[in-house]
C-alpha cells in the first residue's frame, strides 16, 4: 500500500470527528443586542435572549413565563462581554440569531457607532440585522418592548419595519451591511431606523401636526397599545449620528431614492382649509436627478412623478371637475414639494447627503482620488438643489360624485 494512501486512511478519522459539536438545548440564544455607554469607558451590553419553552406558547411553557430573558453586562465590546455573561449564565451564549442591534441615541451623537468594527468582523453576527437607534437607552427601551399581538418581542420590532412598504414612514434599508456600505461608498451618507417609548411611556407630551405623518416616535398622538414606536429615521454622518427625520421627510426621502411605494396621506382642503382631503399616494415614473453643474457651489435638479386617489373629501367639493381636479393636483404637489424642501434644507446643514444626490455626481470624477478631495459633504452644503413635482390624480375611489351631507357641502 502507497505510503500516501497509509497515512490518509489514518488522518480521515480525525477529520471525520464531532469535537466542537453543540446541543440544541446547551446553547443560550440572542435575539437582539442594546449597546449603551458604560462607565470608564466601557460598553453596556444587553442581550435579549431567547427562552424557547415560553416562545412555544402554551403548550411548551407556562403562559405567564416571559418569553426572553434580558440582562445587560459592561464590557469593552460585545464579544467580549460573553465572558461574563457565562459568569451566571449557563448556557453557552451565542450570537448567530440576533435580528437587531439597537444603540442609545446619546452614545450615537456623543462618540458614534464605536462598536461597528467589532459588528462587521465578528463571525457570530449577521450583516443583515437590523441597526435601531433609540431615544432612551436601549437597556430600558429593550425591557419595555412586549407587544400585545405577537409572543416574540424581536419579531414584532422586525413587523414594524415591513411598515415601510404600506406606510413609508420608516428608511427602505437599516441593515447593518447596508450602514457600513455606505459608509464605504463616501457618496451617500448612512440612515437607520428610529425608535423610542410611547409619550405615556416616558412622560412626554404629545403633539398634535397639521399632518399625522409629521410626527416621529415618541409623540405620537394615541393612548395604549404597546409602550414602543417605531417611525421617523437616525441621520448619521459617518459613524456619528447627526439629525432625526420624521415620517413625512423620510417619505420624501423614500421619493428621491426611488423607493417608495405608496402610503395614505391627509391634506389641507385647498377649497375648505378647515377639513382635509384623504388621499393615497403612490409612485408614478421614477424620479429623475441631474447634476448641472459641480465647482464650488453644485447645481442639482430632482423632477418627481407622483400619482394620487382621493379616498375622502368632507368639504363635499367635486374635485372631479375638470378645474378643481387641476386646483387639487396642484396642492398635492405643492406639500411634496414643500416637505422636499424641508428634507433639503436639514441635511445641507446637518452635512449629510442621505438622498444619495453623490452618486450622480461621482462619475464626474475620474479617480477615487479626485473625488475624495472634492470634499462631497461640504460641497453638498452649499449645493444648490430645486425639485419638480408632478402629481397625477388617477381615481377617486369607489364614487365619482361627492357624498353631500349638508346644503353647505351642496352649494360648494
Amino acid at each position: 500500500m502507497p505510503r500516501s494512501l497509509l497515512v490518509l486512511l489514518l488522518v480521515l478519522p480525525l477529520l471525520a470527528g464531532c469535537w466542537n459539536k453543540m446541543e440544541i438545548e446547551e446553547g443560550a440564544y440572542v435575539l437582539a443586542l442594546g449597546v449603551d455607554e458604560g462607565r470608564g469607558g466601557s460598553l453596556a451590553i444587553t442581550v435579549v435572549i431567547a427562552k424557547p419553552r415560553a416562545l412555544a406558547g402554551k403548550e411548551g411553557g407556562s403562559p405567564e413565563e416571559p418569553p426572553v430573558l434580558i440582562t445587560t453586562v459592561e464590557a469593552p465590546g460585545i464579544a467580549a462581554a460573553t465572558n461574563i455573561l457565562h459568569g451566571y449564565i449557563g448556557r453557552r451564549v451565542q450570537f448567530h440569531h440576533v435580528q437587531a442591534v439597537f444603540v442609545h441615541e446619546q452614545l450615537a451623537r456623543e462618540k458614534g457607532l464605536v462598536f461597528l468594527d467589532e459588528v462587521a468582523r465578528f463571525r457570530q453576527l449577521r450583516e443583515t440585522a437590523f441597526l435601531i437607534v433609540t431615544r432612551e437607552p436601549a437597556a430600558e427601551f429593550l425591557q419595555r418592548v412586549a407587544p400585545e399581538l405577537d409572543i416574540n418581542p424581536i419579531k414584532f420590532i422586525e413587523q414594524l419595519t415591513y411598515h415601510t412598504r404600506t406606510s413609508g414612514t420608516l428608511p427602505s434599508a437599516s441593515q447593518i451591511s447596508s450602514f457600513i456600505a455606505l459608509l464605504n461608498a463616501e457618496y451617500q451618507e448612512p440612515i437607520a431606523y428610529y425608535a423610542a417609548l410611547s409619550a405615556e411611556e416616558s412622560g412626554s407630551e404629545t403633539i398634535s401636526p397639521e399632518r399625522e405623518s409629521q410626527i416621529e416616535a415618541g409623540v405620537l398622538p394615541r393612548s395604549g397599545g404597546p409602550a414602543v414606536e417605531m417611525i421617523g429615521a437616525a441621520v448619521f454622518r459617518g459613524r456619528r449620528m447627526v439629525g432625526v427625520l420624521n415620517g413625512e421627510e423620510v417619505r420624501a426621502l423614500l421619493v428621491l431614492q426611488n423607493r417608495f411605494q405608496g402610503a395614505f396621506d391627509a391634506i389641507p382642503d385647498p377649497g375648505d382649509p378647515d377639513e382635509f382631503i384623504i388621499l393615497h399616494v403612490s409612485r408614478g415614473r421614477p424620479t429623475r436627478i441631474f447634476v448641472d453643474r459641480l465647482g464650488e457651489k453644485p447645481s442639482i435638479r430632482a423632477y418627481i412623478t407622483l400619482e394620487a386617489e382621493v379616498v375622502g373629501v368632507p368639504s363635499g367639493i367635486d374635485y372631479a371637475l375638470p378645474d378643481r381636479q387641476d386646483e387639487l393636483e396642484q396642492a398635492i404637489g405643492q406639500h411634496v414639494l414643500q416637505t422636499m424642501e424641508r428634507l433639503i434644507e436639514k441635511t445641507q446643514r446637518w452635512e449629510s447627503d442621505v438622498a444619495g444626490f453623490g452618486r450622480h455626481a461621482v462619475s464626474a470624477f475620474p479617480t477615487v482620488q479626485t473625488w475624495e478631495a472634492y470634499n462631497w459633504p461640504r460641497r453638498y452644503a452649499e449645493a444648490e438643489i430645486t425639485a419638480t413635482v408632478d402629481v397625477q390624480l388617477r381615481r377617486f375611489g369607489l364614487t365619482l360624485a361627492p357624498t353631500r351631507s349638508s346644503e353647505e357641502g351642496m352649494t360648494r
